[in-house]
């Protein structure tokens, strides 16, 4: 019995030949994938390593800035450290712009103007805001790579499931549909041998008979 093959689906060589091709650019782009899914999950696996890094150790600096913050208000009164800090340009100024990794356009933070506090506090505040104003910064550089990693982790699960769906649906139903062709010939071909040897046949006896 013939195979049955959909609708559309021409069992001729040059239909089989054009499959074959479709089906070489397939696995070709299904390889593409499986790299740029690798380097993805390897960059997502950096890019956490980095954030974990950065992240230690920060809420204890923080919770240290805040208690050094609370003895210099003890020390120094709120109407000095007000006076003080009145000196200061307190605008900080930033300016998120696209970069690109690996293609994924992810936001970089570019810092344009930060408060200065050199020669405007005195040494106990002033400490105490040169740490704050460096964690400020250091926590604007965490948010940037937590987006990062949001925007890599996104677009590996995207790039995870074509591959999959190439892999397990895509590729194996040309693989199929080609084998289905290739038997439906080789079938076509043994029919057309046989009508051909039987006709021959025929051929052959009645020039005997004659």
């Amino acid at each position: 019995m013939p195979t049955a093959l959909g609708a559309g689906v021409k069992p001729t060589k040059g239909y089989l030949l054009q499959l074959k091709a479709r089906l070489r650019l397939v696995e070709e782009g299904h390889r593409v994938l499986e790299l740029k899914r690798d380097e993805l999950a390897n960059q997502l696996r950096i890019n956490l390593e980095e954030l974990d890094a950065k992240r230690s150790n920060k809420l204890q600096r923080i919770e240290a800035a805040l208690r050094r913050l609370a003895l210099a208000y003890a020390s120094l009164g709120s109407n000095e450290i007000t006076s003080q800090l009145s000196s200061l340009e307190k605008t900080l100024h930033l300016k998120v712009l696209p970069k690109s990794v690996m293609g994924i356009i992810v936001p970089y933070i570019k810092i344009e103007q930060k408060t200065s506090v050199t020669n405007k506090l005195g040494p106990l505040i002033r400490s105490v805001a040169d740490e704050i104003i460096k964690l400020v910064e250091e926590l604007l550089d965490i948010a940037q790579l937590e987006s990062r990693i949001e925007r890599i982790a996104d677009d590996l699960e995207s790039t995870n499931r074509k591959v999959n769906a190439l892999e397990k649906i895509v590729i194996p139903e040309y693989r199929i549909l080609a084998k289905q062709i290739e038997d439906r010939l080789d079938q076509d071909m043994l029919e057309e041998f046989i009508r051909t040897r039987f006709v021959r046949s025929i051929i052959s006896g009645k020039k005997t008979n004659v």
